[in-house]
């Protein structure tokens, strides 16, 4: 996970999950075809997953052709 003070996507990029630290629930971006916590583990080793925290909120994005994968 990126913990940094600002966060620039690429454009190929799109947010699928966002959640304040403080809370229990993601916020889910249109139709994800995976869970929150896959997506997290995906983050560790694959380019095709961003996990980034900023002030305070965690956010997921996944590469635009990858999400129907």
């Amino acid at each position: 996970m990126i913990t940094t003070k600002k966060i620039t996507i690429p454009p190929t990029f799109k947010i699928a999950y966002s959640k304040p630290t403080y809370a229990r629930e993601w916020t889910r971006f249109g139709i994800q075809a995976r869970a929150p916590e896959y997506l997290l583990q995906m983050a560790a080793g694959s380019d095709d997953v961003i996990a980034a925290t900023h002030a305070g909120v965690t956010q997921i994005f996944v590469r635009k052709s990858a999400v129907a994968a």
